[in-house]
């Protein structure tokens, strides 16, 4: 079961953060979309990689008054899924990329 956490003003996936290092000077988004991505290989990564889509919108309902951004990203070998909250004034982690999936998610 995953399971987000808040830290000065910036959320988690708090296996991601226990296994990540290196974020701490970045800025609130680079930060998130740094510690929260994660690397799904092999025959069943599309379901593995929705399922945990799906558990981190499952918690980011704990955050009713702000908004996600989740990004899909599909190789041929590996699907990369991460995601940051949406801050005014602060650019998006990506906009466009090819290849990359945005899905905008607001609790």
């Amino acid at each position: 079961m995953t399971a987000l956490i808040e830290i000065d003003g910036c959320v988690f996936d708090k296996a991601q953060l226990r296994v990540t290092h290196g974020h701490e000077k970045l800025d609130p988004i680079a930060k998130e979309a740094f510690v929260n991505h994660i690397h799904f290989s092999g025959r069943s990564r599309q379901e593995k990689a929705e399922n945990q889509i799906q558990e981190w919108k499952r918690e980011m309902q704990k955050w009713p008054d702000s908004s996600f951004r989740i990004y899909r990203q599909i190789d041929t070998k590996e699907i990369i899924i991460r995601f940051h909250l949406v801050r005014s004034g602060l650019p998006n982690w990506c906009d466009e990329f090819h290849g990359l999936e945005v899905i905008d998610f607001q609790p």
